[in-house]
């Protein structure tokens, strides 16, 4: 079994909407660690939108596999800077079977994730080794190359 979710979202989305005066908009969508975690940045709101495109994509690839909403989905930070997913539901759908390969981007105006869930641990492996170029490719013809990168992929 192989599932791909995908998203990609605006930055200025999450700008029109400060988070000193919308507290409670973002506190509906993301945990508090990372809300902690975003608004330790400067400039927090490029890893607000990666963070609710990774919500997205995930809910898009488990789509008939868990009912999750914003907040059962944490993205946190794994080793070497890489994301990775922790659902904050006791395994939510029975999803423990599965491997997650996680990778997000952002430019200056649009932040993608793509997750990718299966059950084979070659194929995870095989798919998580090509996220980062994907999400990198997908952003340079999104802004006309100034990506700034890709964080890695890394399968949980």
């Amino acid at each position: 079994m192989l599932q791909v979710g995908v998203d990609c979202e605006e930055i200025s989305r999450f700008r029109r909407l400060p988070f000193g005066e919308n507290e409670r908009f973002y506190r509906r969508i993301f945990t508090p660690r990372e809300i902690w975690y975003c608004t330790s940045f400067r400039d927090p709101y490029p890893r607000f939108a990666a963070r609710f495109a990774a919500k997205e994509a995930a809910i898009k690839a488990l789509n008939g596999k868990a009912r999750l909403f914003y907040t059962d989905v944490e993205v946190l930070k794994g080793s070497s800077e890489q994301p990775k997913l922790r659902f904050r539901k006791k395994d939510p759908g029975n999803l423990s079977r599965l491997r997650l390969s996680v990778s997000l981007s952002h430019s200056d105006s649009h932040a993608v994730a793509f997750i990718v869930a299966t059950d084979s641990k070659y194929l995870s492996k095989k798919v998580g080794q090509t996220l980062k170029h994907e999400a990198v490719s997908i952003m340079s013809r999104l802004d006309g190359g100034k990506t700034r990168g890709a964080y890695g992929a890394e399968r949980i």
